[in-house]
């Protein structure tokens, strides 16, 4: 990943290590709005979950924190539903939109998955070194099966925690970013998919 150290002393990261895709989906998302709705300046991608009941498994729509903007991820040329993949441009999209709201001084960053276009050095991973280039903490779904890439792409300097543990919302509280009239309710989220 190539961290500054000597800019930045050890950086801010978190992993959320979660083995069901669909519970930490959630439990990211919630996380995510319940930070933003409380005030804290929050930047990054949650899954947008406002998608009515007969939506194609593929419709994988995503919400950037700062812009409040969705985008689709699927690519459209996917031949099946069950075949899913990210569109890679879509991605991209989805980077700069992150990048831009760097310039407004988020307080977190929160990436929903570091999926196999970031074990690959792609998708979000410019995004999440930028971040920690510029002092920003992160935060970031990390799949079981990716952790080792993950370990390899953070050189083994971030923190990791699995998603329903108390220790998340303690590396929030230490950076100051869980406002005490929303703890209760993150942690009600957070123990939700246990």
């Amino acid at each position: 990943m190539g961290y500054n150290l000597g800019r930045t002393g050890r950086p801010s990261i978190l992993a959320l290590v979660y083995s069901d895709g669909a519970a930490a989906c959630r439990t990211i998302s919630e996380l995510g709005y319940r930070l933003r709705d409380t005030g804290v300046a929050v930047a990054g991608i949650v899954a947008y979950h406002a998608t009515s009941e007969g939506t194609p498994r593929c419709d994988m729509e995503i919400e950037e924190l700062t812009s409040r903007i969705i985008l689709q991820l699927a690519d459209d040329q996917t031949p099946q539903p069950t075949d899913c993949r990210v569109d890679p441009a879509a991605m991209q999209d989805a980077a700069a939109l992150i990048s831009a709201a760097f310039q407004k001084c988020p307080e977190l960053l929160i990436v929903n998955k570091f999926g196999r276009l970031e074990a690959d050095g792609g998708g979000l991973a410019d995004v999440i070194t930028e971040a920690v280039d510029l002092g920003i903490p992160v935060m970031v779904g990390v799949p079981e099966r990716h952790v080792a890439r993950w370990r390899e792409f953070t050189n083994g300097l971030a923190e990791e925690a699995m998603i329903d543990s108390p220790r998340v919302q303690q590396w929030l509280a230490r950076r100051g970013l869980v406002p005490q009239r929303v703890r209760a309710g993150t942690e009600t989220v957070l123990n939700s998919a246990a």
